[in-house]
This record gives structure tokens, C-alpha cells and sequence, in this order.
């Protein structure tokens, strides 16, 4: 549902800009993120990766 999805990114940006602040690698950063409250998704396991990785490259820009 749409409100899940907008709690998805919200929670993805908050999750990856913390990483990308702490200069977490994002390996280490995307295994210690809890993610099961959104493993419901459709297609969550295709593409929540990519969205994260995505989404912390983009954190690391804010960031400088």
C-alpha cells in the first residue's frame, strides 16, 4: 500500500544517510539495517539492494 511504501523510504533515506554520515561501508551498513518490516514489498527482495546502494551513493553526495 502506498503508506507502507512512503514508510519504506523514508526509513531507506534515514537508514543510508546515517551510513554514509558515519562513513559505514556499505556492505557493513545495508547487512546491519533491519529490513523486515518491509519484506512484504512487492519486489522488495529484487530490489531493495539497488535501492539502498543507490540511495547511499547519493547520501554520500549530500554529504560533502
Amino acid at each position: 500500500d502506498l503508506q507502507q511504501t512512503r514508510d519504506y523510504l523514508v526509513f531507506l533515506r534515514a537508514a543510508m544517510k546515517k551510513a554514509a554520515t558515519d562513513m559505514t561501508p556499505f556492505d557493513e551498513a545495508y547487512a546491519a539495517t533491519d529490513w523486515s518490516r518491509f519484506e512484504s514489498l512487492p519486489l522488495f527482495k529484487a530490489a531493495n539492494r539497488m535501492n539502498a546502494y543507490n540511495t547511499y551513493l547519493l547520501m554520500e553526495q549530500e554529504a560533502r
